[in-house]
């Protein structure tokens, strides 16, 4: 691995990793509003028993912002897993490494500019009828 693609991966990882604690953040801030203080000193730190509770709770509750931050949280855990086995940050379609700031605006885009605008004009052309 270059050092130029060892300095890539170091950054998305910390982009990554610093994307979930805010996601945490904001789930534990909307949680405590919504449902008291009383949870609060469970879930100071999320761990990985309490990052589980927390998400069964979400499930339970049905608390719409708090679904969407689960949403984005278990996308952010697929990326991570896809940071560590390498395939993370690369086009789906042609292979080549996402830019990195489309990855800090969209982090789970799975592909390039390009590619993406190509599966957009595919998907609206085929959907005309003449």
């Amino acid at each position: 691995m270059t050092q130029t693609n060892s300095e890539r991966l170091e950054r998305l990882h910390t982009f990554l990793t610093q994307e979930k604690m805010r996601l945490w953040n904001e789930l534990r801030v909307e949680l405590f509003e919504t449902l008291g203080e009383g949870l609060h000193s469970q879930y100071d730190i999320p761990q990985d028993v309490g990052e589980k509770g927390i998400i069964d709770l979400l499930e339970d509750t049905g608390l719409a912002v708090a679904d969407i931050h689960k949403e984005e949280l278990s996308r952010i855990e697929e990326a991570l897993r896809r940071l560590a086995n390498g395939s993370y940050g690369f086009c789906e379609d042609c292979g080549e490494p996402i830019d990195e700031g489309r990855l800090r605006v969209a982090p789970f885009a799975p592909c390039c500019v390009d590619c993406q605008e190509r599966r957009e004009e595919h998907s609206s052309t085929k959907g005309l009828t003449l």
